[in-house]
This record gives structure tokens, C-alpha cells and sequence, in this order.
């Protein structure tokens, strides 16, 4: 989600990051020295919270909380109020999100206080944002509402589209793109009511990315196009950086691979200019990704290091990932296999890194949820009289004490769920290394051996026409070897799932092999994009498949090659038929290509069958439960 700009967080800089017409930061160190110290002074602890944040926001918190400490000294509650909000926006900067909401719930209380429905309004909506990080998207809305309660009492137009935005981001992070839509347009018109050209060009840009997610890649390109235009007229350098590399995005999935490197290109000048890393990280990895594309490997190779580089310097994982799936794809498409499985093994270590991360910030999260009850509480029970607050807070207790069973319970059981995932997870990666040392040692094994063994006769033959067949058989085996290699890098990879990629690669091994013979090729492989395979499906269609063709090739005689793949009933049919002499299936000897064929169509639960008769060709028939 790094290229969508969520509301709120932008709101913390909007109101209280932003002070050009205010003292600098050494005139409020000043007035906070001074001995005297009033409402004013209160006013300086907040301004210096929201001028230091971006740079030491744990500093800038202290001088929140140094606010805070005079203000409820002196009573001005407006004052605490406002250093309560800027601290929420603090260690929100830190990620430090439980103590953000526990600050940003003593603000709300604050802000009711003081009766101010524009505070109030933008209280409630830097909640929801902070529970929106959280994922607690349903506490979220809730807060939205509330925002947007007061937002109506103080007739505000821009609290009302931060608020609308704010929901279509929760509606993006849930996946209900088109309910997302609908709020960022409401928000945009609201915005382009008041003139706020800079939060236009922001919803454009959030807008552009449900487009993209719907692949309704016109419509994404238009916003986007409409928040570059926005963005160049206001020389907003940090979000155009941003905004060329979402557009460069939507054009590579419309496969306009010229336009998607021309913004890419753009998006790096504007990266540099601001000299932000991520910014520069992100840039690379988009070219990368264009370049991977255009089949530009070495180009690709360039520009996923460069991205690596800097995020490992900046310790970003998410770009890491992104940039060690992109180059162990380009390395392997290069043909440096070595490459290509030293980045595969980084993407995999990373990925169980992100897993975990994610499983300690949802415990953190239902910690913080717990923490956060207790608050919303005490909001209920405001301005409730003595004998009712007593007799909440003793069902409170109680259902604090429930609360926590429960947690500790839940908590017992996820720890048993991922112990045994954990366990199940290694039996898999055992099962997979035991496949992969198979495959090794059948596919590629035999074929080192035959090099070895011929490059030992080449050494003892003396005749030039004698090493010259050897050689050329040395040469086939060897590329041979590399094919299968491919094929076990392929098989693998992670991110090669996906159906489309499997008739690609059907289609360029039929049409390799058949072209060495003139044979006519036609192919129907299109239902099989429909179908979602896992690897092992994918492995043994295309072992099959291309065990069919190659005995087609060889022993057929045939002018003509048909392969069809057709989706009936949930079941996938595969025939791969030629016009050649065929055979009597019954007088036939098995061997170990038909045998292992078998043997895979029966690991994908399918059923393998043979038609044949002499001059009739043969006809390879799978068909596999999906």
C-alpha cells in the first residue's frame, strides 16, 4: 500500500507540520526559557511538537508532553488539548501506535471539553487514521463517523472531505474498490469546491490506484495524468515522484511499455531532485520492473541493484522483496541461474520476515485494542453523575477480567496454530528440497555425466571429424542441461503461479522443438489462463506436455502438431495429437518416458490416455479435476 496517500497522515502534517507564517523553532526555545510562563508558553510546547516532529519525533513529543504538564498546571485546557493531538502525531512519526492512540483518546476527551466541534472533528479523524494502520477498520469508520458528526455542527467543507477520503481508504484497504471510489470522488469535489488543489491532486492519485486494481487501466491513467498536471502547477516535487511511478505502473499492466518507461524516467528525476532514498529506491524498482518487461535483463539487472542498494542501506523490506523477486527473474532470464537462486533466497528469507513482523504488529495491535477499550470507556461515561459512573466501572472490571481470559486464551491458541504451522511449513520445504535434489539429480545428473563422459574421449580420440562430433554432442547435452535448469528455476520460482505464465511456457518449448523439424504448430492453450494451479500442478502438466511433444517430434514422422486445452465441468482436458504413422498401442514396449508420465498424471489426481493406430497418428489425452 506504499503508493497510496491515506488521509489523515497527511492531515498531522497539513495542521500541525506546517508553519511557515509562525516562529521558527529557536524564537519558541526562547519563549519557553523564560521563567514567566503562561498560555503562551503552552502554545510554543505545542508549535515546537509540530515543527521537531519530522525530524526527532520522540523529542518533539517531550515537548508536547512539557505542554501538556503547564497547561493542566494553568488550566487551559484548550492548550492540552491541542499538545495532546501534536504528541499523537508524534509517535504515530515513531510507530509507536499504542502510545499514539492512548494520547490521541486523551485528546478526544480534551476536545469534548472544550466544546469546539472543528478540534473535535479532527480529534475523531486522527483516531480513525491510527486505527486504520492498525487494521481495526471497523473502529475506523466509527470514528470517521463521529468526525463527521461535528464536522456538520462546525459546517466545515474540508473536514467533510478528509473525513470522505479517509473512508475510501479504509473501503481500499478491505478491497471494496468501488465503494472506495465512490468516496474519493465525493472527497474531490469537496476539495475542488474550497480550492484545495494540492489534496485534489492526493484523491487523483488514490483514485488512479482503485482504477488500477479494477483494471480499468483508461481511467487510471487519466487520474493520474490529472494529478501530474495538478502536482507540476503547484511544483509539488515530493508526491510527483510518486505519482509518475503509479502512472508508469498502470502502463506496464496496459503493456504500453514505452509510456510506462517515460514516467518511470520522470519519477527518478523528481527522486533525485528531492534526494529522498525511498523515493529513489522506488524509482529504480519501477524502471526495473518496465525493464524486465522490454526484455531489457541487463537494464532490469541495473536498476533492481541500484533499488537492492539503497534499501538495504535504508533497512526498507518491502522494497527489498519487491527488488529480490524482480532480479532473481532477470538473472534467470539473463540465464545466470546462480544469481537467479541467491536472490530467490533472499525473497523467501524476507518474506518469512514480513510474515512475522505482521503476526507481532496484530498481537501488538489486540494488546493496544484492549488498552484502547478502557478509554472509550471513559468517553462514554463522561458527564454521567457520580452513582452511574460507579456502577459502570464495576462493570467494567468485570468485563475487563473476562476481556483478558479471553485474550490469554486466544493468545494460547494462536500460539498453538502457528507452532503446528510452523511444523507443517518445514515438512513442506523438506518435501520440496527432496523434489528439487530428485529433479537434480534425474534431469541435469545424466546429462553432466554424458558431458563428462565425452569430454573424456575427446582428451583420448586423435581424429579432427571424431572430436568434431564430439563437440557438437557435448554442445547439445550442455544445452540441453541448461533447458532443464530453466525448467527447475521456473517450476520454483515464487510469483510464477499465476496460469498465464504456464502457456507461455508451453508455447515457447513447442514452438522451439517442432521448429528444428518444420513441423506445423497449432496451439490452443488459452482456457488454461482461467485455471489456478498450484506448482506441483503446474510442474507435472508441463513435464507431460512436453514429454508428449518431444515423442511426437521424434518418432511420429508427423507434418503436423495440434495441442488444445479446454476447461469442462472443473476439469482441465489436455490432448496433444499429431498426423504422423502411429502405432499399435498393445505391441508397444513401455519405457520410462510413458511410465513417468503416467505416474504424474496419477500425482495430479488425473487420468492419462493413448489413442493410436498406424497411419492414423497418436492422440495424448490428460484430464485433471481442478
Amino acid at each position: 500500500m506504499k503508493k497510496l496517500l491515506l488521509t489523515a497522515s497527511y492531515i498531522f502534517y497539513f495542521f500541525y507540520g506546517s508553519f511557515a507564517q509562525q516562529p521558527g523553532i529557536d524564537s519558541l526555545l526562547l519563549v519557553v526559557s523564560k521563567p514567566q510562563q503562561d498560555t503562551g508558553t503552552v502554545i510554543a510546547y505545542r508549535m515546537l511538537a509540530g515543527l521537531v516532529r519530522s525530524s526527532n519525533p520522540l523529542k518533539a513529543a517531550a515537548y508536547g508532553n512539557a505542554g501538556v504538564a503547564l497547561g493542566r498546571k494553568l488550566g487551559f485546557d484548550k492548550g492540552v488539548a491541542g499538545c495532546l493531538l501534536n504528541i499523537a502525531a508524534c509517535y504515530s512519526a515513531a510507530s509507536k501506535m499504542d502510545a499514539a492512540l492512548l494520547y490521541i483518546d486523551s485528546a478526544i476527551l480534551y476536545s469534548l471539553k472544550v466544546g469546539e466541534p472543528n478540534r473535535i472533528a479532527l480529534a475523531y479523524l486522527n483516531r480513525a487514521d491510527l486505527h486504520m494502520k492498525q487494521q481495526n477498520l471497523t473502529q475506523s469508520l466509527l470514528d470517521c463517523d463521529s468526525s463527521m458528526h461535528y464536522a456538520e455542527i462546525s459546517n466545515n467543507d474540508d473536514r467533510r472531505a478528509r473525513v470522505l477520503q479517509t473512508i475510501g481508504s479504509v473501503y481500499y484497504l478491505q478491497q471494496l474498490y468501488r465503494q472506495s471510489a465512490d468516496y474519493y470522488d465525493k472527497a474531490y469535489l469537496l476539495y475542488q469546491k474550497i480550492g484545495n488543489s494540492q489534496m485534489s491532486a492526493i484523491v487523483l492519485n488514490n483514485l488512479g490506484n482503485v482504477y488500477k486494481h479494477v483494471k480499468e487501466y483508461e481511467k487510471s491513467v487519466r487520474s493520474f495524468l490529472r494529478a501530474i498536471a495538478i502536482g507540476d502547477s503547484l511544483n509539488d516535487l515530493n508526491n510527483l515522484s510518486m505519482y509518475h511511478e503509479n502512472i508508469s505502473d498502470a502502463y506496464l499492466q496496459q503493456g504500453n511499455l514505452e509510456a510506462a518507461e517515460k514516467h518511470g524516467l520522470k519519477a527518478m528525476v523528481h527522486a533525485v531532485q528531492q534526494d529522498i532514498s525511498t523515493q529513489k529506491a522506488n524509482a529504480w524498482e519501477c524502471l526495473g520492473s518496465v525493464y524486465l518487461q522490454q526484455k531489457k535483463y541487463p537494464a532490469a539487472i541495473d536498476a533492481g541493484l541500484k533499488a537492492y542498494e539503497i534499501a538495504k542501506a535504508e533497512n526498507d523490506v518491502n522494497i527489498l522483496f519487491e527488488t529480490s523477486d524482480l532480479l532473481a527473474e532477470a538473472y534467470a532470464q539473463s540465464g545466470s541461474h546462480s544469481r537467479a537462486f541467491e536472490f530467490l533466497k533472499i525473497n523467501k528469507e524476507i518474506n518469512d520476515s514480513l510474515v512475522k513482523k505482521q503476526y507481532d504488529q496484530d498481537i501488538a495491535a489486540m494488546q493496544t485494542r484492549f488498552k484502547v477499550t478502557e478509554k472509550d470507556k471513559e468517553i462514554k461515561i463522561l458527564n454521567k453523575d457520580s452513582q452511574l459512573q460507579q456502577q459502570q466501572i464495576k462493570q467494567q472490571r468485570f468485563l475487563i477480567a473476562a476481556s483478558a481470559a479471553i485474550v490469554l486464551l486466544s493468545l494460547f491458541g494462536i500460539r498453538l496454530f502457528i507452532n503446528r504451522n510452523r511444523l507443517r511449513q518445514r515438512m513442506k520445504e523438506l518435501e520440496l528440497r527432496n523434489q528439487i535434489a530428485a529433479d537434480l539429480h534425474d534431469e541435469v545428473g545424466s546429462s553432466l555425466s554424458s558431458i563428462h563422459m565425452l569430454s573424456q574421449m575427446a582428451t583420448r580420440q586423435g581424429n579432427d571429424a571424431t572430436h568434431k562430433d564430439i563437440l557438437e554432442r557435448m554442445s547439445n547435452n550442455a544445452k540441453e542441461t541448461m533447458d532443464k535448469m530453466g525448467d527447475i528455476v521456473w517450476m520454483i520460482k515464487p510469483g510464477e503461479s499465476e496460469s498465464g505464465s504456464l502457456k507461455q511456457r508451453m508455447q515457447s518449448f513447442a514452438y522451439e522443438i517442432c521448429s528444428t523439424r518444420n513441423i506445423s504448430t497449432l496451439l490452443q492453450l488459452d482456457e488454461l489462463e482461467k485455471v489456478k494451479l498450484t506448482m506441483e500442478q503446474r510442474k507435472n502438466i508441463y513435464l507431460i506436455f512436453k514429454e508428449a511433444m518431444n515423442n511426437a517430434v521424434k518418432y511420429s514422422g508427423t507434418e503436423k502438431i495440434e495441442a488444445t486445452a479446454s476447461l469442462q465441468n472443473n476439469q482441465v482436458i489436455l490432448t496433444i495429437r499429431d498426423f504422423g504413422k502411429g502405432f499399435d498401442i498393445d505391441m508397444v514396449k513401455k519405457g520410462n518416458g510413458l511410465e513417468n508420465i503416467q505416474h504424474r498424471a496419477k500425482e495430479l489426481g488425473g487420468n492419462l490416455s493413448f489413442k493410436s493406430a498406424h497411419g492414423e497418428g497418436t492422440m495424448v489425452k490428460l484430464t485433471m479435476q481442478v
